[in-house]
């Protein structure tokens, strides 16, 4: 689920922008998204966690970006990454 960002707020408050489901390599897609500040919600069977996401133009299009939720480890490695697959 995607969320317009708002701080502080309850999650009643803010105004949901979409929610979709991945596919089974765990892909998804909210389509063009309008740059700006956004919650990102991910539900899964061994996870339920927010991310904050900034979306700008500051970059180039991208094929694709590849958001690694891992929890992170005991000896604080792992944890969430954002990976950019240019066109």
């Amino acid at each position: 689920m995607l969320y317009k960002y708002r701080f502080p707020a309850k999650i009643e408050d803010l105004k949901r922008i979409g929610t979709v489901t991945t596919d089974s390599d765990g892909n998804f897609d909210f389509g063009q998204i309008p740059k700006g500040h956004y919650h990102l919600r991910i539900d899964a069977d061994q996870m339920d966690d927010w991310f904050d996401v900034e979306v700008i133009d500051a970059v180039s299009k991208t094929d694709r970006i590849i958001i690694d939720v891992s929890p992170v480890a005991p000896d604080c490695t792992g944890g969430p990454k954002f990976i950019e697959k240019r066109l």
